[in-house]
């Protein structure tokens, strides 16, 4: 167990040279480097410098100080770190009701997407403490319509532990800034916010945030977008900044499959909920009303020669009546529904090489600013040093490798979307609520982030309720959740409650017993990560073959140890989270192949359970959503009523 010094007693020792120093533990710093996260730091560390001299400008003219000690004051917190923690392919499956009423259009099934997470840290008092974290959803061009070209700003998230304070909404908004000027000069054309605070009680990716934050505001959260987005004008980087309703809905030529479909939005949700009302007859209000409602349907049931609810879909506002000049009774609907709270929904056409002339119309005094300051659009990209061997060289003139994002999966099972991190934080009481254990939080994240292999639950002795960290922890394989540390098995008084069976010894993974893994692929060279990403799909191939193969001769030559590994896998008593190292490299194998699995039936071992846990962590999101879609429903139908 770890044994705690005095720190007076610790300075001490180190200053009469009697300590050999600790080893520096693996910082922001030394997480893998992406041509996005550059992109982004670079820009943020240049725009953050000029903000902090104009503030000790303004210190020197109106307190009169120097202006080295105005930038004293304004240096109290250490620099800020950026980093891409995940980029992911994911595919968005359009909801049952919307792909059958719109079947007739060749609506697609699914939508693919790249999922990208960026994490802030700043560095207080000697710690990276996570301080911001943003997850984006890129549709790129091979993308169908409605989807082409789109990025989606889905969840963001922070603290405000960010010193000096008042540089908090500066730096969020440039990186905000920054990340529309990359996706604008990835080719990607509009950008879609929907600005809807978090219900009291929700957490979007921090868990248990300072009870001294506020939480934003419907119109105070939509100005805050707003005036990120009046700045990206200004920079030339979007023009033309309109709402979801404007664009779509004001249309009447328009219907339903001209509204971008995005995971977590408010369209997909509220569509499906229109559809299925349309479907009952329309909304029951009781009484009569709903009498009648039964009485038109089945009327109209009876005429219609027994026509089926899947004939209802295609058909109920099919092609013949857009075609007359009818409009799509789900655009109506839900265009009257949006419309008191259409500011919400954002769209903002970003300043591709292939925009319209017409989509880069903006204000006169956007234009007034820009010819009083003007700008290169590229004066902000990143320099980068490069060595002989192609290396990007940081701060300090050394070699890092920098992992080009839109071509390399990045894969980290707890950030890869939000709710495994919150689950996560709140399995491991990982909270944010004050700055302490912010710190104790980041500290355990980034521990995470460089050993993605090790457990991410700690096991406690259940005698001494001690987290077991090191040495030896003893598992009882019947009883659930049992283990017990070195100490307390020694110990023949120990309280083991009412486990007599015989235990089993288990050697916990250290740090130090998993070095290689810690640093993820940053030191390897661009051959090696190549040739890393090729053997991870060889044998996601071979996991594939043997799980399907039933020849006893078989001509792979790997497909019989592949069989041992999981049958080794189906009998292992100690399993991925208990330290088994075969089967940490399995179930990593059979993670990936399980979320690109379509198939209805897979033979593959625990494909099937993965994808229904895969299930069960959207849903989670989605109920989220469908909750805070509801709440934004009814407070705009109360307000509407209180002014009527």
């Amino acid at each position: 167990h770890s044994k705690y010094f005095c720190p007076k007693c610790l300075l001490k020792k180190r200053k009469g040279g009697a300590m050999n120093p600790m080893p520096r533990p693996p910082s922001a710093c030394d997480l893998p480097r992406t041509v996005l996260s550059e992109f982004l730091e670079q820009h943020v560390h240049k725009k953050v410098a000029q903000r902090k001299h104009e503030l000790a400008q303004e210190k020197v003219d109106t307190q009169k100080i120097s202006y080295d000690e105005a930038m004293k004051q304004l240096d109290c917190g250490g620099p800020v770190t950026i980093r891409q923690v995940t980029a992911t392919d994911r595919k968005l499956e359009v909801r049952e009701l919307m792909k059958k009423r719109y079947a007739h259009k060749n609506y697609p099934d699914e939508f693919p997407f790249r999922c990208k997470c960026i994490v802030v840290f700043q560095r207080l008092d000697g710690v990276d403490v996570i301080l911001f974290a943003l997850y984006v959803y890129e549709h790129g061009e091979d993308n169908p319509p409605p989807n082409k070209r789109a990025v989606y700003i889905s969840y963001l998230d922070s603290v405000h532990f960010m010193r000096p304070r008042k540089l908090r909404t500066f730096v969020y908004h440039e990186l905000l800034i920054c990340y529309l000027d990359y996706a604008r000069k990835k080719g990607f054309s509009t950008a879609h916010i929907w600005a809807c605070p978090p219900l009291k009680g929700d957490d979007y990716i921090f868990y248990a945030k300072p009870e001294d934050q506020k939480t934003p505001k419907d119109a105070r959260l939509r100005q805050w977008y707003i005036d990120m987005l009046v700045e990206c004008q200004r920079r030339n980087i979007c023009g033309k900044v309109t709402n979801m309703y404007d664009l779509y809905f004001a249309n009447e030529k328009l219907d339903a499959t001209a509204v971008p479909y995005l995971e977590g939005d408010y369209f997909p949700g509220e569509a499906e909920n229109i559809i299925k009302d349309i479907l009952e007859g329309g909304n029951k209000k009781g009484g009569s009303a709903g009498k009648k409602s039964k009485k038109k349907s089945s009327k109209s049931k009876s005429r219609g020669s027994g026509r089926s609810d899947d004939e209802g879909l295609s058909s109920m506002d099919g092609p013949k009546s857009l075609e007359e000049g009818g409009r799509d009774e789900v655009m109506v609907k839900l265009g009257e529904t949006i419309h008191p709270m259409k500011d919400s929904f954002i769209v903002a056409y970003l300043n591709w090489s292939g925009a319209k002339a017409d989509d880069m119309v903006v204000p006169q005094e956007i234009v007034q600013y820009r010819k009083e300051n003007q700008t290169n659009d590229d004066a902000d990209l990143p320099s980068r040093k490069r060595d002989s061997s192609g290396d990007t060289k940081d701060q300090s003139g050394r070699p890092v490798k920098v992992i080009d994002d839109d071509d390399e999966d990045m894969d980290c099972e707890f950030l890869n979307n939000r709710q495994a991190f919150l689950n996560l934080c709140r399995g491991n009481h990982y909270q944010f609520d004050e700055l302490r254990r912010a710190k104790h939080t980041s500290m355990m994240v980034l521990w995470h982030l460089h050993n993605k292999d090790a457990p991410k639950f700690v096991q406690q002795c259940a005698a001494c309720n001690r987290e077991i960290l090191t040495g030896t922890r003893y598992h009882c394989n019947s009883c659930p959740d049992y283990d017990l540390c070195e100490e307390c098995y020694r110990n023949p008084n120990a309280n083991r409650g009412s486990c007599s069976h015989t235990l089993q010894a288990v050697a916990v993974e250290t740090e130090n017993n998993q070095e290689g893994q810690g640093s993820g692929t940053n030191g390897l060279t661009e051959a090696q990560r190549r040739e890393r990403q090729r053997n991870l799909q060889l044998h996601i191939q071979l996991i594939e073959h043997a799980s399907r193969c039933d020849s006893s001769s078989c001509s792979s030559s790997n497909c019989k140890k592949m069989k041992s590994y999981l049958e080794h896998g189906r009998t292992c008593k100690l399993k991925a989270s208990g330290g088994c190292k075969i089967c940490k490299r399995i179930w990593t194998l059979l993670r990936i192949h399980a979320q690109k699995c379509k198939d209805a039936v897979c033979p593959i071992p625990q494909c099937m359970a993965i994808r229904e846990r895969i299930r069960q962590l959207a849903k989670q999101q989605q109920a989220m959503d469908d909750r805070r879609r509801q709440e934004m429903n009814r407070a705009y139908r109360m307000n509407a009523a209180q002014s009527g």
